[in-house]
């Protein structure tokens, strides 16, 4: 597919006459998602990613018969899903667990924070075999993405990820399929505009791209590909109405107000846009889970109604749009926090038993699977690893998760490494 098969020319010659360009979008999404759909659209993800590790307990598997000292301060109320409860807190999300498969048995080996990060986004130790891996976003960019395509593959937002570069690091996949990282939802994505007339702006564009091709010709490293590919990322971007996506000010007030005029919703509704119009992953960012004591317990508490609001309007309005099943929604961190509420009135890391959530995308809602004792502090029905979680998300976005990939070197690598099951009862 290249960058015109969605819409043709003569369409978006008729969009922009009809304002549906300028003015506002709501004439442009519809038309837009049905002309991918008639193209054979595929799977999309978004990522909801709680950095610093929620607890499960104050979450998506309470313990409202544990002693206080693991219970916490919330309790659990009932969902639309027959059996299940969660955190009080999500009330909105409660609503929607029909859509939903709670995963209660989440059982990895990392609880360092920057190498379970690594390994949450990649499904490989870091460090493993000397290879820099490439995380979730990634293949999904080259599994999924379309190479022409004007707009990223792969979007990472929320707060500034100045420390974490390695969300968006495509590793051996190469530059092509690096994150575009748009922090600061507040204004439209920077620097898309010509800085002059588009004959001049062409003109000098091709100067550039030249010298780049001589430079890259002449002196190959990665270096100078990355630097190549950047460039060329941004000239078709630049060159996209498409990129009027980033936009949330074209968004209906209604929507901005709906999702929550905060960084986690506005990021939520730029996710929605995004997938709306073709992009295959998007990860938004929320910060703040690493709740060691009750202070930054408190703070995270007090972001309880922006998770709640932003990712409950981002379900439904997927549903209302028909894009939940094709769009695979997860909720997760890096791991969980310890069962019991330690002396400063936090919780510390802990990897052993923790929660993840997916949501549409051909999962089968209304149920939980696996199951923690009744402190939360092991599993004790059915184990789930990493490997086994990513070779679940893979399959439902329909990428073969043993696949084999070859690198620069010649060296073939699993996207997903052995030893992974997929969940078969999510899957269906």
């Amino acid at each position: 597919m290249n960058s015109e098969s969605v819409l043709t020319r003569r369409e978006w010659a008729q969009l922009s006459s009809l304002g549906a360009l300028g003015a506002g979008l709501s004439g442009w999404f519809p038309r837009l998602a049905q002309a991918a759909t008639k193209s054979g659209k595929h799977k999309s993800c978004i990522l909801l990613w709680m950095d610093g590790g929620p607890s499960h307990i104050d979450t998506f598997d309470p313990k409202p018969d544990a002693p206080e000292c693991v219970r916490g301060e919330f309790t659990a109320i009932d969902t639309s899903a027959p059996g299940i409860q969660i955190c009080e807190k999500l009330p909105k999300v409660a609503r929607l667990m029909q859509h939903a498969a709670i995963l209660r048995g989440m059982s990895t080996e990392e609880a360092d924070h920057g190498r379970a990060r690594m390994y949450m986004h990649s499904g490989y130790k870091p460090g493993q075999g000397g290879v820099t891996y490439p995380g979730l976003g990634s293949i999904v960019s080259a599994e999924l993405g379309e190479p022409d395509f004007p707009l990223p593959n792969f979007v990472v937002t929320g707060r500034p990820l100045y420390k974490y570069d390695f969300l968006g690091n495509p590793g051996f996949l190469g530059p092509r399929h690096q994150a575009l990282v748009h922090a600061n939802t507040t204004k439209k994505l920077d620097n898309l505009d010509p800085l002059a007339g588009e004959r001049e702006f062409n003109d000098r564009a091709s100067v550039v791209d030249q010298l780049e091709t001589a430079f890259q010709r002449t002196y190959k490293s990665d270096a100078a590909n990355a630097h190549h590919t950047t460039f060329q990322r941004a000239m078709r971007l630049m060159r996209s109405d498409r990129s009027q996506a980033f936009d949330l000010s074209l968004e209906p007030a209604k929507w901005r107000e709906a999702y929550g005029d905060n960084y986690f919703g506005r990021g939520c509704l730029l996710a929605r846009r995004l997938v709306e119009v073709g992009v295959p992953f998007v990860e938004v960012y929320m910060s703040n889970w690493d709740t060691h004591e009750k202070k930054s317990a408190d703070e995270i508490h007090a972001d309880f109604p922006l998770l709640d609001q932003g990712m409950s309007t981002l379900v439904s309005d997927l549903a209302e749009r028909g894009l939940l099943d094709d769009t695979l929604v997860i909720w997760m961190g890096e791991f969980g926090r310890t069962p019991q509420i330690n002396r400063n009135g936090g919780r510390d890391h802990y990897s052993k038993a923790w929660s993840t959530v997916l949501l549409g995308g051909g999962v089968r809602g209304g149920q939980v699977i696996s199951r923690t004792d009744k402190d939360g502090a092991s599993v004790v029905d059915r184990p789930i690893g990493v490997k086994d979680f990513m070779a679940t998300v893979c399959t439902l976005l329909g990428i073969n998760h043993t696949k084999q990939i070859q690198t620069a070197v010649g060296r073939p690598i699993r996207i997903v490494d052995t030893g992974g099951e997929v969940i078969k009862e999510v899957v269906g």
